[in-house]
């Protein structure tokens, strides 16, 4: 089976590699069969092997973590069309003959002076010389600008304008082949390209000269190359460029073969009244597929927040639950500690759910006062109560169609609880100072770090709404019980907060590593995060080391580390500080605390961290 990696972006951009073998390997080591120059990418940072008709990627240990569709990964089955990110490098894997990634890839080439063509610069010419010339040709002339106008300016898709442009160039003038050049800077290697070909009419890879791209974007007018007399190379080259109102964006590229062709000067008037009028086009046409292209990223960025990071056992189980689920329209209570993740997992079920489209609404019972939770859920009519200066919709009303998640439920009061039971039970709620009753169609997901069933016996919470909202029930795992999570977890987070604060992440090194694999993390994923948001922001390197990671993970001490004695130094003096107070206050934790200048709750985590709990005799 045809399988290919190709690079789209970084270092080896342009690369395009088979695989030949049954292990293909990614690296910065020459030996790899791609090598990537990249600080941030490992020697051996990937392999990928065919077996069974099927591609597997496996992470080979490295520094700065896997990326498959954005996500980390350890182990992935690959499809066509995945990306693949390590460092600052980006791949795509392709399966099969489709080769439209590559398929329009054009390269700079750089002559030796030698070699050079003797190039000119042309101008527009003055009307009165052009008429003098060939009436019929400038009628000709008109009518394809006209048609080129009229083309343009009706398609939104750049691809499909700049491939619509060039074939009506060359109507007109004969050039072999062409090609629509977006670059940054004059300096810069093409950002993106269309090129056509008179003989196959595809847009085959073409290689064009720089010193010709440069000179035009640099004058802003056109460059006619014609072969000299001792050129061993019959080329001649049109080149203008596409000035548009706020920059230049690129050039047209022409190129005529054979000694017996050249482009003439109405061949460069006309392509110069071309370029000022697609320019203008393509320029609206780009900042429009910004602007979709940000809509994407951003959309994947929310799609990011529903996607689950973890491949334990655990993990595996709940997104095993969420697949069953999700097409479902039953109520699901999701438990776990604070910092699990809980919303992670109704986000995940309700962007894999029927209900996709429509909205995910989420509302924190704990977070909001009981006198505005009954507005916030159901919501008012205008003058329902002092402040009410104009109808609102509740959450409930908000959610129509979809999904309904209320965290914290256990902390819903008691006269909230029998409203909410109504709802579920009647599908119809009425807002605050409302008597017209609203259906109610969204589906219902809530959450808790509450013992419900406790609740239940001390009358805090009502039985027949558990039961209501007890249809499926989840538990997240906390993250001490998934530790091969973490890494994970840790180079996602990082690699996260790198982007946002603009700096390099080569990895963790294997004595921060080994902190996050001791620590106990009781606030979870959440506290995990915070972790390495701390690390990015105070660190002082592109790898993070123990130094830049909270002070409560330094004082935690791994089983075996090498490395690191002065910290092994600094968790020795706090036990013997510890011990010594508490001795002293003859056991009392409280005394201890004080006598230290600590929170008696941060002194229990102290010897909690430290594991000390044995050596200390307290009350």
């Amino acid at each position: 089976m045809d399988s290919r990696v190709v690079v789209v972006s970084g270092s080896a951009k342009g690369i395009v590699v088979r695989l030949t073998g049954s292990q293909f390997f990614v690296g910065r080591d020459s030996s790899n069969q791609l090598c990537l120059q990249d600080r941030a990418v490992s020697r051996k940072h990937f392999t990928i092997s065919e077996t069974d008709a099927a591609f597997h990627l496996v992470d080979l240990d490295s520094r700065n973590g896997t990326f498959v569709n954005g996500i980390p990964v350890r182990r992935k089955l690959l499809g066509h069309g995945d990306t693949i990110r390590v460092g600052h490098c980006e791949l795509v894997f392709l399966i099969g003959e489709d080769d439209s990634p590559i398929a329009r890839m054009v390269q700079f080439r750089d002559e030796p002076p030698g070699d050079l063509l003797t190039t000119t610069s042309a101008n527009l010419l003055p009307t009165d010389l052009y008429l003098g010339t060939n009436v019929g040709r400038m009628a000709r002339d008109l009518n394809a600008l006209f048609k080129i106008t009229s083309i343009i300016n009706s398609i939104r898709d750049v691809e499909a304008l700049q491939q619509r442009l060039l074939e009506l160039i060359c109507e007109v003038v004969p050039a072999d082949s062409a090609v629509v050049v977006i670059t940054r800077q004059a300096d810069d290697d093409p950002i993106s390209s269309c090129t056509w070909s008179r003989k196959t009419g595809d847009s085959p890879p073409l290689q064009i000269r720089r010193e010709i791209v440069q000179r035009a974007l640099w004058e802003r007018s056109a460059i006619v190359s014609r072969p000299s007399v001792q050129s061993r190379n019959a080329e001649s080259v049109l080149c203008v460029p596409l000035t548009a109102v706020e920059s230049t964006l690129g050039v047209l590229y022409l190129i005529a073969h054979g000694g017996g062709k050249r482009f003439e000067e109405d061949h460069v008037n006309f392509l110069t009244s071309v370029a000022g009028i697609a320019a203008v086009t393509l320029e609206n046409v780009l900042a429009l597929e910004s602007l979709r292209s940000e809509n994407r990223r951003l959309q994947t960025e929310l799609d990011l927040d529903g996607v689950i990071v973890g491949e334990s056992d655990s993990m595996r189980k709940v997104q095993e639950f969420i697949a069953r689920v999700a097409g479902g329209d039953s109520a699901i209570l999701i438990r776990g500690e604070s910092g699990t993740g809980k919303e992670l997992v109704a986000r995940a079920i309700h962007h894999n759910s029927p209900r996709a489209g429509k909205p995910f609404v989420a509302i924190n019972c704990a977070a909001i006062p009981e006198a505005l939770l009954e507005s916030e859920l159901f919501g008012h009519e205008k003058g329902a109560f002092t402040g009410a200066i104009a109808t609102k919709k509740g959450k409930l009303e908000v959610a129509e169609g979809g999904t309904v998640f209320l965290d914290e439920i256990g902390e819903l009061p008691p006269p909230l609880q029998a409203k909410l039971l109504r709802v579920l039970q009647q599908r119809e709620f009425e807002r605050v100072g409302s008597t017209r009753s609203l259906k109610f169609d969204a589906r219902v997901l809530t959450a808790t770090n509450k013992d419900l069933e406790k609740a239940i016996k001390e009358r805090e919470f009502r039985q027949d709404l558990y039961y209501r909202l007890n249809v499926v029930s989840l538990v997240v795992p906390p993250l001490r019980e998934r530790p091969d999570d973490i890494p994970l977890l840790a180079i996602y987070f990082a690699a996260k907060y790198a982007e946002k604060c603009k700096r390099p992440l080569k990895g963790i090194s294997p004595e921060a590593r080994a902190l996050l694999m001791a620590y106990s993390w009781p606030g979870n994923v959440r506290e995990l995060e915070n972790a390495m948001e701390h690390a990015m922001v105070l660190g002082l390197t592109d790898e993070i080391l123990p130094d830049d990671l909270p002070a409560a993970l330094l004082e935690v001490q791994p089983a075996e580390r090498s490395g690191v004695k002065y910290y092994d130094r600094i968790n020795h003096l706090k036990k013997q500080l510890i011990a010594d107070a508490v001795a002293q206050t003859k056991g009392n934790y409280t005394g201890a605390a004080k006598l230290l200048g600590l929170h008696p709750n941060y002194l229990h985590r102290l010897i909690r961290n430290l594991d000390i709990k044995g050596e200390v005799q307290g009350e």
